[in-house]
């Protein structure tokens, strides 16, 4: 193996005190957004400066901008690879990652906004299937599902090279051994995954759309002009 790939291996797998600072840092901003997400719980959506006449506020405002940045990384990413580009692999493994993590930030805005989230089951035990906020969890589910899967078949080869470094813990060995779903490089294997990414890149692209045209749909339902 090159010298250049076992030096960035070994700094992947080394864990130094500044991993643990930001680790630090991030559990204090995520304690200081629960405290303020139960300021909400107790006064209700008043707190974010909804009103009667303001139906739409910060979350939904979060919800519409994230969607649109994981459209971005998923349509560049897709049609990149649908037409074969050459130049695109280090920006392809960017916008699918960028789209993961777009919708995972953005996806859960529209449970928050709901103001009773424990609420969210009846939606799914009652909804109607007319209902567009029905339609707009169904379709970011399935396609955040569908992007994980998008982002994850590309790793494969990865996990597999990580699996097979000396000096690694024996739960981080297991974990990339898992995921790596027995990983050797072959080239059936090779042929398969290709394969696999290609059906997903064409399934991707349609599947963005539809989403964005929900999300279009419940702006134009509203009760309210404007």
């Amino acid at each position: 193996m090159p010298e250049r790939e076992t030096n960035l291996l070994r700094s992947l797998t080394e864990t130094s005190w500044r991993f643990y600072l930001w680790v630090g840092a991030l559990a204090a901003v995520v304690l200081l957004g629960c405290y303020a997400y139960w300021q909400q719980l107790r006064h209700g959506l008043i707190a974010t400066g909804m009103r009667d006449q303001v139906s739409w506020g910060l979350y939904i405002t979060n919800f519409v901008f994230f969607i649109g940045i994981s459209h971005a990384g998923t349509l560049i990413s897709a049609i990149l690879r649908v037409t074969h580009t050459e130049w695109r692999r280090p920006i392809t493994r960017l916008a699918e990652a960028i789209t993961v993590f777009a919708l995972c930030v953005g996806a859960p805005m529209v449970i928050i906004d709901l103001g009773r989230p424990e609420r969210l089951l009846n939606l799914i035990q009652y909804g109607r299937i007319q209902s567009p906020i029905l339609w707009d969890v169904l379709s970011i589910t399935t396609y955040l599902t569908g992007c994980v899967l998008y982002f994850y078949l590309p790793l494969i080869p990865d996990l597999g090279l990580l699996a097979a470094q000396p000096g690694l813990a024996g739960w981080r060995r297991r974990l990339y051994h898992t995921l790596a779903l027995g990983w050797s490089g072959s080239p059936a294997q090779r042929q398969l995954l290709e394969r696999a990414i290609s059906v997903m890149a064409v399934v991707i692209i349609p599947l963005a759309v539809s989403v964005h045209t929900v999300v279009s749909w419940i702006f134009s339902l509203t009760l309210r002009p404007g």
